[in-house]
């Protein structure tokens, strides 16, 4: 049973008068509300083995591209998005910039975006901005499900009545949701041990996380912590064995498929050679059989590219221009091969 009798410390009194460095430094001193779709491993960006590193303080070898533009629309359109809120509620939010502690499980932290008061209890209102695209996450008054984790983590180290989303997912005032959580204590206890499980026999264990996630997200972490030493050979655990030889039939199932794939392109670039012919110098044309009427015609596509030859001569006549804008990636690529020993 939870014990509700608390109020929430306060360890960082404004938090816009810290650096990001700083910032960084106190949100590593504890789970945060984006942090637990994380440890659920639920989270769209990140596997609990990033998580772990984040809060052990281990720097990337490979830093991840942010998209600063997602970041700095959704911290732009916060304010926004609280004045759409208003307007459709005749609610006043209030912004307290601080960081919260759990008093009872002090590895629980948080920053909140604004509370608000709602029929006499305090509520946390979470911002949140999107594109319309993604609106189907948010069909028939439902939540994200990483979102919703962030908000019963933000409720728990709080004690307040609830969270209310609000999301602005196009450009005008009726591209807008608003959706309310509720505090579940079954599923909050729940939610608690498992970050205590995570912060205990993790973080402060020293012991790395299993991968559970999505393949992409796995390798894209493995990628981030990994330091290639060249030259560097070892010896693989013989039970990777069954793992090796399922790579190889799948890598040659995917060979022939693509080949499958190659031969139908042609096929269909053979079928369609008089139908351009019938075109001739049209843009469009089409054929009406009754009850289906087929279209065809040429979409124009423009595209931006400087071929290579072009590079070659901007890097001898504009040397200083080709280092300032020219990028230079070094990737490592993967690869099992089956070779027979001789006999």
């Amino acid at each position: 049973m939870l014990n509700l009798n608390y109020e929430p410390e306060v360890f960082v009194d404004d938090i816009t008068k810290i650096t990001e460095e700083e910032w960084q430094e106190h949100r590593r001193s504890g789970i945060g509300g984006s942090d637990v779709a994380c440890i659920y491993r639920v989270s769209p960006w990140k596997t609990a083995n990033e998580l772990y590193h984040e809060k052990m303080g281990h720097q990337p070898v490979v830093e991840e591209e942010r998209n600063w533009v997602s970041l700095e629309i959704g911290h732009r359109l916060e304010e926004l998005v609280v004045q759409i809120f208003m307007k459709k509620t005749g609610l006043k939010p209030y912004a307290v910039r601080k960081m919260f502690r759990h008093p009872l499980y002090p590895f629980m932290v948080g920053d909140i975006d604004f509370f608000v008061e709602k029929d006499g209890e305090i509520w946390v209102l979470e911002c949140k901005t999107s594109f319309s695209f993604n609106k189907e996450e948010w069909a028939n008054d439902s939540i994200p499900y990483h979102y919703m984790l962030q908000g019963m983590h933000y409720m728990s180290v709080t004690n307040v009545a609830g969270v209310i989303f609000l999301c602005l997912y196009g450009n005008s005032e009726n591209t807008f949701f608003i959706r309310t959580l509720t505090r579940d204590l079954e599923l909050e206890e729940e939610m608690i041990e498992l970050e205590r499980d995570f912060w205990v026999n993790n973080v402060q264990a020293d012991h790395e996380p299993e991968f559970y996630e999505e393949p992409d997200l796995v390798l894209e972490a493995i990628k981030k912590y990994r330091k290639i030493e060249p030259g560097k050979t070892i010896v693989l655990p013989g039970e990777l064995e069954d793992v090796m030889k399922k790579y190889v039939q799948l890598d040659a199932k995917r060979a022939e498929l693509e080949s499958q794939a190659r031969k139908v392109k042609e096929q269909i670039k053979e079928i369609y050679i008089p139908v351009q012919k019938a075109l001739g110098q049209a843009e469009g044309g089409e054929l009406n059989t009754g009850n289906i009427i087929y279209r065809v015609g040429y979409t124009k596509r423009v595209t931006t590219a400087i071929n290579k030859a072009e590079l070659e001569k901007l890097k001898l006549t504009y040397p200083d221009v080709y280092q300032e804008y020219a990028k230079t990636n070094v990737s490592n690529i993967f690869y099992i091969k089956k070779e027979e020993k001789p006999a």
